[in-house]
Parts: C-alpha cells; structure tokens; sequence
C-alpha cells in the first residue's frame, strides 16, 4: 500500500468517511504524494504523459494569447505598465511562449509588460524558474504564492488560466427518492479496491443552497459534481484588477447543459496514459483526475466580485477571432500560423480541441470589442 493510500485510510477511520473533494484534494494536491505535487519533474502532459493540453500542442497557443492581449493593452489605452497573470501555469512553457511573441512581434508592448505567476508549490515554482531562466526572461517574471497578494500591486492587465479550474476538488450528489445526498468515500474491508462510495445527507448550509438554484433533474441514481472552490476562486480573482480583464480557458459547459437529463452520471473521470477512467478511487495520486467546468456558475460568481461578462465562446471561433487578419493576409503582428498548420487545426477542429475547450471573457472597467470575441454566439451561458 502506497503512502497516500495510508493517509486517506488513516483519515476514513477516523471520520467513518470522508467527503469526495477532500478525497479528491488529498489524489492531486498532498504535498509529498499528490498528483500535481508529489513528483513535479513527472511527464504529465503531451505524448509522454497522461493527457493532451494547448500548450503541448506546441507553441502556437502562446503567440495567440499574446496577441489577444497585446489587443487588451491597446484598447486600455496602452499603460505604461500592462500585468500578465497566469495561474496554473505547470512548467512555465506557457509564460515563456507568450513571452516571446511579445518580444520579437511588438517590443514597445513587450518593455511594459509585467508576467506574474501564481504558484502555491514551491516545487513547481523551481521547476518553472528554469525554463523561464532557460528563455532569459527571468527579469520579466515574478512570483506570488496566492491569488489575492498580486491585488497589492493594483495591477492593470489581463488575468488568465488555461485548464486550472477543471483540477478544483468539487462535490459530488446524487438523487434517491427525490431528494439530494452527497457521495463520500470510505473503506469496505472485502471490496476489490481500498476505497467505496458511500451516500450521506447532505449537512451544510452553502451546498444545500447551491443546489436549489440549479437545474438539476429529479431522475433517480442522477449524479453530478458543484465546484463550490472554483466559485470562491473566481470571487477572489474578481477582486485582483484594478482595471482589466479574466480570461477562464477549460473543457466545461454552461448549466443548463452541465445538468441536462441525458448526463446521468455526471462529468467526474480520471486520466491515465491517454486513457479514461470512470473510476476516480482506484490508486489515488497517480492519475489525474477531473470534473469539467459549470461556467454558468463561474460567470455568475465573477459577476458577484464586479466583473462584467464579456462573452463565452468555444475554442476554435475564439482562436479564429484573433487570428482572422492574419488568415485573411492582412499585414501587422503575425502568431505565424503558417509555420505549423498542424497545431493549428488540432487547436481549432472541433474533432480535437477546438469545440471540447471554452473561453469565458469577463472584464473590469475595460472595453468589451475583443477580437477574440468576434464570433461568439449571443446568450452561450443561458
């Protein structure tokens, strides 16, 4: 038995169950065993690892945002000092794409920008230190251990995270008899696997709430997942720019079709090797494991901290928004698609990840005629 396994149970017997997201925390977060923390030199994204993102794709995704935000900066009236901040930012590659754009495509934007990461781990911290040393732009970035410290700096600019939120521990319910229970885990001495589901009445007052205000179908056996975490994070984010904009990237779907009927068993799954797993307890901590994101409730909690809600748009009509001058052959700054059009389609075809990703662009006291933004469809979070 692996030492997360032996935390988890020592926790179980202690309380007689524990809730899922503390289950699901303990799988990715320990800081010893975790997914995300226990091994940080692990392959965890790209042909190596264990699923694909935008960034492994190649360095494409980078210059586009770049681009997007070079835009920001413009129609803020081109400040003398423009914040990146990314959270989630796994190894740096990201940061150190983005970057780079910016310093070869428009370097009078590029003196005024400000990159900051947010990272909790200093592991990771180290981990992106030295790709960002590597690209000589250690000068450029800084370092926060929080969402809120980069608030202190009153920062004008873009916030943004790319699959961060799909990661959040969420709680899990299911329907018996017409009424809610909240799925737990405990441990069942004769069961094939160290760790069960077991239902519980729900007992606390914010997830009791949370679940009136939803569409949720009285089906019996329906379950489902509330990320009450990701809505707490965007409440804080809201409250980081002094003027600017959010930019949330992630696989998730409005509610209305997060809790339709027909999704019965609800989003939560695992990953491993590229492979699938619809059984998220079994040896906690060596893969990663996943719920897809309830936009509507994360614009709304947004929207609660001041910000604005600009739009909501999938992957493809968002990348294609951006680089529309470009692919017409209009002359100005290039994410010089041309160089590799293979990323290109794997980023925008709807059978790779142009429909499976979504963008939610929400703003404050900023301009809302993004490129981005162009060909999002009215009402995408009804």
């Amino acid at each position: 038995m692996n030492e997360l396994n032996q935390i988890i149970r020592a926790e179980i017997l202690d309380e007689g169950s524990i809730r899922f997201d503390r289950f699901m925390e303990l799988a990715l977060y320990h800081p010893s065993c975790g997914y995300y923390r226990g091994s940080p030199e692990r392959t965890r994204t790209g042909r190596a690892g264990d699923f694909y993102t935008s960034v492994s794709v190649g360095p494409l995704f980078g210059r586009l945002l770049a681009k997007q935000f070079f835009q920001m900066w413009q129609l803020l009236g081109s400040p003398e000092s423009f914040w990146i901040i990314e959270q989630g930012a796994n190894d740096g590659r990201l940061a150190c794409d983005i970057l780079e754009w910016c310093r070869k495509e428009t370097p009078s934007f590029f003196e005024v920008v400000h990159y900051a990461i947010v990272e909790p781990s200093s592991a990771m911290r180290t981990i992106q230190q030295k790709h960002i040393e590597d690209a000589h732009f250690s000068e450029k970035v800084k370092w926060f251990q929080d969402a809120d410290t980069p608030a202190k700096e009153h920062p004008v600019g873009v916030f943004f995270s790319n699959e961060l939120v799909d990661a959040f521990p969420v709680r899990v319910i299911t329907c018996r008899a017409n009424q809610w229970l909240e799925l737990h885990v405990a441990m069942e001495p004769d069961a094939e696997t160290p760790f069960v589901w077991m239902e519980r009445p729900i007992e606390d007052k914010e997830l009791i709430e949370a679940i009136q205000l939803l569409p949720l179908p009285l089906i019996e056996g329906y379950t489902t997942e509330l990320n009450l975490r990701a809505r707490e994070w965007m409440k804080e984010v809201g409250h980081i720019l002094k003027r600017g904009y959010v930019l949330t990237v992630d696989y998730g779907f409005p509610a209305s079709v997060y809790y339709a009927p027909f999704r019965v068993e609800g989003t939560l799954t695992a990953y491993l090797n590229h492979r699938r797993a619809e059984e998220v307890l079994i040896e906690p901590g060596t893969r990663d494991i996943t719920a897809h994101v309830d936009f509507t409730a994360l614009a709304r909690a947004g929207e609660a901290a001041g910000l604005t809600t600009l739009g909501f748009i999938d992957q493809q009509r968002f990348l294609m928004g951006i680089a529309k001058d470009e692919l017409n052959g209009t002359a100005g700054s290039q994410a010089h698609i041309e160089e590799n059009m293979r990323a290109w389609h794997t980023l925008t075809h709807p059978e790779f990840l142009g429909a499976r990703f979504q963008v939610l662009i929400q703003s404050m006291d900023a301009p809302a005629n993004l490129d981005g933004l162009q060909f999002a469809r009215p009402g995408g979070l009804d």
